[in-house]
Protein backbone atom coordinates (compact mmCIF):
# COMPACT_ATOMS: atom_id res chain seq x y z
CA UNK A 1 0.00 0.00 0.00
CA UNK A 2 1.26 2.98 -0.95
CA UNK A 3 1.16 6.53 0.90
CA UNK A 4 3.24 9.65 0.49
CA UNK A 5 3.75 9.74 4.76
CA UNK A 6 7.06 7.90 4.74
CA UNK A 7 6.85 5.23 7.71
CA UNK A 8 10.33 4.27 9.58
CA UNK A 9 10.72 2.04 11.99
CA UNK A 10 13.44 3.07 14.91
CA UNK A 11 14.93 -0.40 15.52
CA UNK A 12 18.23 -1.04 17.58
CA UNK A 13 20.92 -2.91 15.18
CA UNK A 14 21.25 -5.80 18.35
CA UNK A 15 17.37 -6.31 18.52
CA UNK A 16 17.02 -8.93 15.04
CA UNK A 17 14.60 -10.49 16.47
CA UNK A 18 12.18 -7.51 17.11
CA UNK A 19 13.40 -6.35 13.66
CA UNK A 20 12.30 -9.66 11.85
CA UNK A 21 8.97 -9.21 13.82
CA UNK A 22 8.18 -5.72 12.65
CA UNK A 23 8.60 -6.72 8.76
CA UNK A 24 6.27 -9.12 9.09
CA UNK A 25 3.43 -7.06 10.68
CA UNK A 26 4.43 -4.29 8.37
CA UNK A 27 4.68 -6.44 4.95
CA UNK A 28 1.17 -8.14 6.04
CA UNK A 29 -0.74 -4.91 6.05
CA UNK A 30 0.78 -4.29 2.41
CA UNK A 31 2.75 -0.66 4.30
CA UNK A 32 5.71 -0.06 2.71
CA UNK A 33 8.36 1.37 5.25
CA UNK A 34 12.34 1.42 6.63
CA UNK A 35 13.99 0.89 9.11
CA UNK A 36 15.69 3.85 10.84
CA UNK A 37 19.26 2.28 13.00
CA UNK A 38 18.51 4.19 16.28
CA UNK A 39 21.14 5.41 18.87
CA UNK A 40 22.14 2.94 20.80
CA UNK A 41 22.70 5.01 24.42
CA UNK A 42 24.20 1.75 25.82
CA UNK A 43 26.87 1.33 23.44
CA UNK A 44 27.47 5.01 21.83
CA UNK A 45 28.28 7.89 23.47
CA UNK A 46 25.92 10.45 20.33
CA UNK A 47 27.06 14.09 19.88
CA UNK A 48 23.64 14.57 20.09
CA UNK A 49 23.73 13.83 24.26
CA UNK A 50 25.79 17.11 24.66
CA UNK A 51 22.18 18.71 24.46
CA UNK A 52 21.43 16.63 27.80
CA UNK A 53 21.43 18.89 31.06
CA UNK A 54 21.95 16.37 34.12
CA UNK A 55 20.86 18.97 36.80
CA UNK A 56 18.19 20.15 35.09
CA UNK A 57 16.81 16.96 35.02
CA UNK A 58 17.28 16.38 38.81
CA UNK A 59 15.87 19.21 39.33
CA UNK A 60 12.37 19.46 37.25
CA UNK A 61 11.94 15.54 37.75
CA UNK A 62 14.12 14.20 40.00
CA UNK A 63 15.91 11.51 38.52
CA UNK A 64 18.64 11.41 35.83
CA UNK A 65 17.88 9.91 31.56
CA UNK A 66 18.69 6.83 31.27
CA UNK A 67 21.52 5.95 28.48
CA UNK A 68 18.81 4.28 26.84
CA UNK A 69 16.16 7.21 27.01
CA UNK A 70 19.04 9.37 25.27
CA UNK A 71 19.49 7.12 22.78
CA UNK A 72 15.30 6.92 22.44
CA UNK A 73 15.21 11.04 22.39
CA UNK A 74 18.44 10.84 20.03
CA UNK A 75 16.67 8.86 17.77
CA UNK A 76 13.39 10.40 17.74
CA UNK A 77 14.77 13.98 17.31
CA UNK A 78 17.13 12.36 14.22
CA UNK A 79 13.91 11.31 12.73
CA UNK A 80 12.11 14.84 12.73
CA UNK A 81 15.76 16.45 11.39
CA UNK A 82 15.14 14.33 8.32
CA UNK A 83 11.75 15.32 8.57
CA UNK A 84 12.55 18.69 8.02
CA UNK A 85 15.58 18.21 5.41
CA UNK A 86 13.46 16.36 3.25
CA UNK A 87 10.03 18.18 3.64
CA UNK A 88 8.17 15.14 3.94
CA UNK A 89 5.21 13.28 6.16
CA UNK A 90 6.73 10.67 9.09
CA UNK A 91 4.83 7.95 10.13
CA UNK A 92 7.37 6.86 13.20
CA UNK A 93 7.20 3.77 14.59
CA UNK A 94 9.22 1.67 17.53
CA UNK A 95 9.75 -1.37 17.15
CA UNK A 96 7.77 -3.07 20.31
CA UNK A 97 4.31 -2.49 19.15
CA UNK A 98 1.11 -4.44 17.71
CA UNK A 99 -0.95 -3.56 15.15
CA UNK A 100 -5.07 -3.62 14.82
CA UNK A 101 -7.18 -4.05 12.09
CA UNK A 102 -7.20 -0.75 11.72
CA UNK A 103 -4.06 0.33 11.16
CA UNK A 104 -3.86 1.12 7.35
CA UNK A 105 -7.36 2.87 7.45
CA UNK A 106 -5.97 5.01 10.18
CA UNK A 107 -2.60 5.68 8.36
CA UNK A 108 -5.24 6.90 5.19
CA UNK A 109 -7.11 9.12 7.52
CA UNK A 110 -4.47 10.42 9.79
CA UNK A 111 -2.55 11.33 6.35
CA UNK A 112 -5.86 13.64 5.15
CA UNK A 113 -5.37 15.48 8.65
CA UNK A 114 -1.69 15.37 8.88
CA UNK A 115 -1.53 19.37 7.46
CA UNK A 116 -4.01 20.55 10.05
CA UNK A 117 -2.95 18.68 12.95
CA UNK A 118 0.80 18.36 12.69
CA UNK A 119 1.25 15.68 15.06
CA UNK A 120 -1.18 12.52 15.28
CA UNK A 121 -0.80 9.98 18.01
CA UNK A 122 -1.61 6.16 17.00
CA UNK A 123 -1.58 4.82 20.61
CA UNK A 124 -1.38 6.71 24.25
CA UNK A 125 0.25 4.77 27.89
CA UNK A 126 -2.08 7.30 29.24
CA UNK A 127 -6.32 7.24 29.75
CA UNK A 128 -6.66 11.27 29.28
CA UNK A 129 -10.25 13.23 28.41
CA UNK A 130 -10.05 14.25 24.99
CA UNK A 131 -12.19 16.80 23.01
CA UNK A 132 -13.18 15.15 19.10
CA UNK A 133 -12.14 17.37 16.57
CA UNK A 134 -13.09 15.29 13.61
CA UNK A 135 -14.75 11.81 12.52
CA UNK A 136 -14.51 9.98 9.79
CA UNK A 137 -17.05 8.21 7.67
CA UNK A 138 -16.12 4.75 8.93
CA UNK A 139 -16.58 6.06 13.08
CA UNK A 140 -11.97 6.75 13.25
CA UNK A 141 -11.85 10.20 15.04
CA UNK A 142 -9.09 12.62 15.88
CA UNK A 143 -8.83 14.10 19.21
CA UNK A 144 -7.13 16.37 21.25
CA UNK A 145 -5.86 15.49 24.75
CA UNK A 146 -6.35 17.64 27.48
CA UNK A 147 -3.06 16.51 28.91
CA UNK A 148 -0.11 14.26 27.54
CA UNK A 149 -1.25 10.93 27.05
CA UNK A 150 2.76 9.60 26.86
CA UNK A 151 4.62 7.64 24.54
CA UNK A 152 6.45 7.47 21.80
CA UNK A 153 5.69 4.15 20.10
CA UNK A 154 3.73 5.56 17.10
CA UNK A 155 2.74 8.84 15.84
CA UNK A 156 2.96 10.90 12.69
CA UNK A 157 4.38 14.06 12.28
CA UNK A 158 4.76 17.10 9.22
CA UNK A 159 7.78 18.72 9.08
CA UNK A 160 5.92 22.14 10.06
CA UNK A 161 5.63 20.09 13.61
CA UNK A 162 8.71 18.61 13.47
CA UNK A 163 10.85 21.66 13.34
CA UNK A 164 8.70 23.35 16.40
CA UNK A 165 9.79 19.97 17.95
CA UNK A 166 13.29 20.32 16.97
CA UNK A 167 13.62 23.98 18.05
CA UNK A 168 12.54 23.63 21.38
CA UNK A 169 14.72 21.05 22.22
CA UNK A 170 18.07 22.90 22.21
CA UNK A 171 18.49 21.39 25.63
CA UNK A 172 17.08 17.77 26.77
CA UNK A 173 16.31 17.36 30.21
CA UNK A 174 13.36 15.14 30.05
CA UNK A 175 12.33 12.19 28.44
CA UNK A 176 11.47 12.68 24.73
CA UNK A 177 7.59 11.54 25.18
CA UNK A 178 7.72 14.17 27.97
CA UNK A 179 8.76 16.98 25.10
CA UNK A 180 6.22 15.32 22.98
CA UNK A 181 3.22 16.29 25.54
CA UNK A 182 4.85 19.61 26.63
CA UNK A 183 2.18 21.53 23.98
CA UNK A 184 2.48 24.78 25.60
CA UNK A 185 6.09 25.52 25.07
CA UNK A 186 6.85 23.65 21.46
CA UNK A 187 3.43 24.67 19.92
CA UNK A 188 2.66 20.88 18.60
CA UNK A 189 -0.95 20.47 19.56
CA UNK A 190 -1.52 16.98 21.17
CA UNK A 191 -3.36 14.98 19.08
CA UNK A 192 -4.34 11.34 18.52
CA UNK A 193 -6.30 9.03 16.28
CA UNK A 194 -8.81 6.65 18.04
CA UNK A 195 -9.89 3.90 18.03
CA UNK A 196 -5.87 3.45 18.12
CA UNK A 197 -4.23 1.75 15.74
CA UNK A 198 -0.79 0.90 17.82
CA UNK A 199 -1.26 -1.04 21.18
CA UNK A 200 2.33 -0.68 22.86
CA UNK A 201 3.59 -4.25 24.10
CA UNK A 202 3.94 -5.08 28.14
CA UNK A 203 5.93 -2.75 29.57
CA UNK A 204 8.66 -4.73 31.19
CA UNK A 205 12.32 -4.85 31.41
CA UNK A 206 12.46 -7.32 28.76
CA UNK A 207 10.63 -5.87 26.28
CA UNK A 208 11.51 -1.98 26.57
CA UNK A 209 14.50 -0.93 25.87
CA UNK A 210 14.06 2.45 27.77
CA UNK A 211 11.62 0.78 30.71
CA UNK A 212 12.53 2.59 33.90
CA UNK A 213 9.92 1.29 36.46
CA UNK A 214 11.11 0.34 39.98
CA UNK A 215 14.51 1.66 39.12
CA UNK A 216 13.82 5.07 39.45
CA UNK A 217 15.42 6.07 42.88
CA UNK A 218 13.03 7.55 44.99
CA UNK A 219 12.65 11.32 44.89
CA UNK A 220 13.85 13.56 47.85
CA UNK A 221 11.56 15.75 50.05
CA UNK A 222 13.50 18.53 48.85
CA UNK A 223 13.07 17.82 46.15
CA UNK A 224 9.02 17.55 46.21
CA UNK A 225 8.90 20.94 47.55
CA UNK A 226 10.94 22.44 44.77
CA UNK A 227 9.05 20.56 41.94
CA UNK A 228 5.92 22.04 43.40
CA UNK A 229 6.75 24.87 41.83
CA UNK A 230 7.55 23.88 38.59
CA UNK A 231 4.01 21.79 38.62
CA UNK A 232 2.07 24.47 39.25
CA UNK A 233 3.65 26.95 36.50
CA UNK A 234 3.25 23.91 34.05
CA UNK A 235 -0.28 23.76 34.94
CA UNK A 236 -1.02 27.70 34.54
CA UNK A 237 0.44 27.40 30.86
CA UNK A 238 -1.48 24.21 29.95
CA UNK A 239 -4.62 25.21 31.01
CA UNK A 240 -4.21 28.28 28.82
CA UNK A 241 -3.21 26.30 25.73
CA UNK A 242 -6.35 24.32 26.24
CA UNK A 243 -8.80 27.03 26.69
CA UNK A 244 -10.13 27.09 23.19
CA UNK A 245 -11.29 23.21 24.11
CA UNK A 246 -13.27 24.91 27.60
CA UNK A 247 -16.63 23.02 27.48
CA UNK A 248 -15.76 19.89 25.27
CA UNK A 249 -13.82 17.71 27.28
CA UNK A 250 -15.26 14.01 27.32
CA UNK A 251 -13.34 11.06 29.20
Amino acid sequence: MNFETKTYVVNLRRSRERRLDMKTKLESENVNFEFFEAVDGKLECHELFERYDRRRSLRNHGFELSAGELGCYASHFLLWEKSIQENINMLILEDDIDLCQNFTAAMEFAEQEIKRFGLIRFSAHKHRKIAICKKSETGMRIVRFKRGPHGTSAYMISPVAAKKLVNAAKVWFEPVDVHLDRFWKHGVGSFGVQPYPVHHMEMSAAKSEIWQGERRGSRSAKFRREARLIRMKDSILRSLANIAYTGRWIE
